[in-house]
């Protein structure tokens, strides 16, 4: 029988145990070690029976970590396994049920197992047990999010209703269950139920030895559940950091094309005015006060793109331009497209905007400088207006003019194609923040440009002490 001890040692025992070491894919320096383990642990077979040699758990530990090394090229055979144990239990004079346990649990342990992708690691901790508890059969189960119990893995017999009724009482709450020959195991995760370790033996004389190996077997098995939530936190958390990485770039290429970018094109049409004006005034010798105001306005507006850059570069940790109310900044804007262009606006502010977050006011006030730009380059109208409206559960701007128009699809499509900024990023702007963003034209007029966003809302201090309290519950 497999659970008594070698009696007598085969003269070729070290010789048959390379080979198969060699066959399962081992080092030669791990073939050579085990081959001069054997011979140490056989040399003495002549002497009484007592303690085994130090030889012979060197012997085994050696084993073990080469089983433990080609456990990823090569599967669990159990016929290797069977003649791998007794050729062992030959050389150590070990009990062969000694030795498939003290296998079982040095494999179940070693780091370079447990440290493989968790379905990997997996299937090889089970795979070991089938071949080394004298199993008939196993499976493991787990609750998925919808409270579904789903068959992770098994070998041997397929596995019945009897394992899966048993697998759902243990995931409820259940301890360790054994009806008949079929016997259960709960694998705990942070010290709740997390998955059901089911397995039958043959008789009752394999029942202990498949239970000890069970054990050792479900303390791995919850090193790697433990391990699988959190690399899943971890890689959560990872998508989250780049997609904020990814947001505060799309927001900072926005920032630059409706801000300094647009001052930039509003300073080469200044300076372009500036030069029609200084050869008038260079030509009839009169009107240097003229020309100094002239300086000074260019002098301003250098002096606005530096401005504008300098808080871009803030804006990485806070965004400056919200650090003004948006009221107060939206009819600054007015203002100044008045002063470039003699064209009136007619601005109406409603509500409080006090509440919205720096997000909020940034993509207020880019879509308005945006669209008085295209207002003051494109458009040639005579009227203009701007309505921005704040309430309960929405900041809504609508920005409406007289000019020429243009086909929407058409110039988004070229746009797009041209990398360009304008439209675009108003569009986007809108969307990162969860709103919504509209543009409606037609050639010869009017246009119209909308922007909704929906109040922002912090969470409550109940809500994310509960939440986390539940995490915490759900392990």
């Amino acid at each position: 029988m497999e659970g008594t001890a070698a009696t007598r040692t085969s003269p070729d025992a070290s010789v048959g145990l390379g080979e198969l070491l060699a066959h399962l894919g081992a080092r030669r320096a791990d073939v050579r070690k085990a081959v001069a383990l054997t011979r140490q642990a056989t040399a003495g077979e002549g002497a009484p029976r007592g303690a085994p040699e130090p030889a012979a758990f060197a012997l085994v530990a050696r084993v073990a970590d080469v089983l433990a090394r080609v456990a990823l090229e090569h599967s669990w055979r159990r016929s290797d396994v069977r003649k791998l144990v007794r050729l062992v239990a030959q050389a150590t004079r070990l009990p062969a049920d000694t030795v498939r346990l003290e296998l079982l649990a040095r494999v179940a342990r070693d780091p370079r197992i447990i440290e493989l992708s968790p379905p990997v690691a997996l299937e090889i901790e089970l795979s070991a047990f089938y071949a080394l508890a004298g199993v008939e059969e196993v499976s493991l189960w787990t609750k998925s999010s919808l409270e579904r119990l789903d068959l992770v893995f098994s070998a041997g017999k397929k596995p019945g209703r009897r394992a899966r009724d048993m697998a759902k009482r243990l995931l409820q709450g259940g301890a360790s269950q054994s009806r008949a020959n079929v016997h259960g195991r709960v694998v705990l995760r942070w010290q709740r139920p997390d998955a059901a370790l089911i397995f039958a033996t043959r008789n009752e004389t394999g029942t202990e030895l498949a239970s000890a190996a069970a054990r050792e077997t479900c303390g791995a098995l919850a090193l790697i559940l433990e391990r699988e939530a959190l690399l899943a936190r971890s890689a959560a958390r990872e998508r989250a950091l780049v997609e904020g990485g990814e947001r505060l770039l799309a927001r900072l290429g926005f920032d630059l094309h409706d801000g300094p970018i647009q001052d930039v094109a509003a300073l080469g049409g200044d300076i372009h005015h500036f030069r029609s004006q200084l050869d008038a005034i260079l030509a009839s010798g009169a009107g240097a006060a003229g020309l100094a105001g002239r300086i000074d306005d260019l002098d301003a507006r250098v002096r606005a793109v530096d401005r504008s850059l300098r808080q871009m570069v803030h804006s990485l940790e806070s965004p400056t331009v919200a650090r003004r109310p948006l009221d107060e900044a939206v009819r600054g804007e007015a203002e100044a497209f008045t002063n470039q262009t003699d064209q009136d606006v007619d601005l109406v502010l409603r509500g409080d905007f006090s509440d919205l977050t720096d997000s909020q006011r940034i993509a207020v006030l880019r879509i308005v400088q945006e669209s008085l730009t295209n207002i003051r380059e494109h458009s040639a109208a005579t009227e203009v207006s701007i309505e921005v409206t704040a309430n309960a559960d929405e900041i809504s701007a609508e920005i409406r003019d007289n000019g020429r128009g243009f086909d929407v699809e058409r110039t988004f499509v070229r746009a797009a194609r041209g990398g360009r900024f304008g439209l675009v990023g108003m569009s986007e702007r809108a969307r990162l923040l969860g709103g919504r963003f509209d543009v409606r034209s037609t050639p010869g007029g009017p246009t119209t440009i909308s922007l909704v966003l929906p109040a922002w809302r912090p969470a409550t201090v109940e809500a994310p002490l509960v939440a986390a309290v539940e995490a915490l519950r759900l392990g």
